[in-house]
């Protein structure tokens, strides 16, 4: 189910998603030595989420700027951490965590489960590459899709709602107390942590077709995924509430999301595509919160 198939449609759509296919091919890729080590953070919010914020930006500026990608999940993480942090002791930890999830995929218009969707169809399916791809760009949504969305935000519910309980049960869980401010920075930590998966596979993956999704790839080098671990690095300090094992929980989780998929899409898909970019952001997430879960826990 991908931007196009959904434009044919005459479905309204939000920003373009990395799945999408462009409509022209921008020229800012195709020479990686001239691709930038950064950009206007405001064209990925733009691009990214539906926030309205750099929704005029030109495609090729979100491409000199994908080196951020993780201030996206800042921004994002932020709002939800506010509002974990605001809510936590009212709200019951179930109700919490199911907000919780709706705004940080609500704010990305649900577009990068566009990408979960169409990555479970093609992973399902048996036969070759060409028969995968195929398979991605269908129509219809087959069991493989709709498990992998089942599945993914399942988990990711039921580790907000652990992480929620968990916090509800601190000495200090009132209002702005030590519950919820534990609560709002596991939420930003697996907000960032999501938008690690992005950088690994741009660095060490190859498109498995032309599209949006290889511009992205095109050009993006050891050091431009440098700079998006250092907009990432900052998220560290979550630790200072959560402690620091989750804090490595977390991060790990998310770059083992990245290795995994890494490895699966170009054995199976002959590369990366943007609906493996798009399903590593929604994968990562739920990989963070189980890990902070587990770290809290421990």
């Amino acid at each position: 189910m991908t931007e196009e198939r959904r434009a044919d449609e005459g479905v309204e759509l939000g920003p373009p998603t990395p799945h999408s296919t462009p409509h022209p091919t921008p020229d800012v890729t195709q020479h990686p030595a001239r691709r930038p080590l950064a950009g206007d953070p405001r064209a990925l919010l733009g691009f990214f989420s539906r926030l309205p914020v750099g929704a005029s930006a030109r495609l090729e500026d979100v491409v000199a700027a994908f080196t951020l990608v993780p201030l996206v999940g800042w921004t994002i993480g932020l709002i939800a951490g506010a509002i974990a942090l605001v809510g936590g002791s009212i709200l019951p930890a179930t109700p919490m965590a199911a907000l919780l999830l709706l705004v940080v995929v609500g704010f990305t218009g649900f577009n990068q489960t566009d990408g979960l969707l169409d990555l479970g169809d093609g992973l399902m399916v048996h036969g070759d590459t060409e028969k995968r791809l195929r398979v991605m760009h269908d129509h219809s949504a087959g069991v493989g899709a709709v498990s992998a969305v089942l599945f993914t935000y399942l988990l990711g519910f039921a580790a907000l709602a652990g992480i929620a309980a968990q916090t509800a049960a601190f000495a200090d869980a009132g209002w702005l107390g030590a519950g919820s401010r534990v609560l709002a920075a596991a939420v930003v930590l697996a907000e960032v942590a999501a938008r690690l998966p992005y950088l690994l596979l741009a660095w060490l993956g190859r498109p498995s077709h032309g599209g949006l999704g290889s511009q992205f790839l095109e050009g993006f080098g050891a050091r431009h995924a440098l700079v998006g671990l250092a907009a990432a690095a900052p998220v560290v300090l979550a630790g200072w509430w959560l402690g620091w094992l989750p804090v490595v929980l977390a991060a790990a989780a998310a770059l083992l999301v990245a290795v995994w998929l890494l490895r699966t899409a170009t054995r199976l898909l002959g590369g990366i595509g943007g609906d493996v970019l798009g399903a590593s952001q929604e994968l990562a997430r739920t990989a963070a919160l189980l890990a902070i879960s587990v770290g809290l826990a421990l």
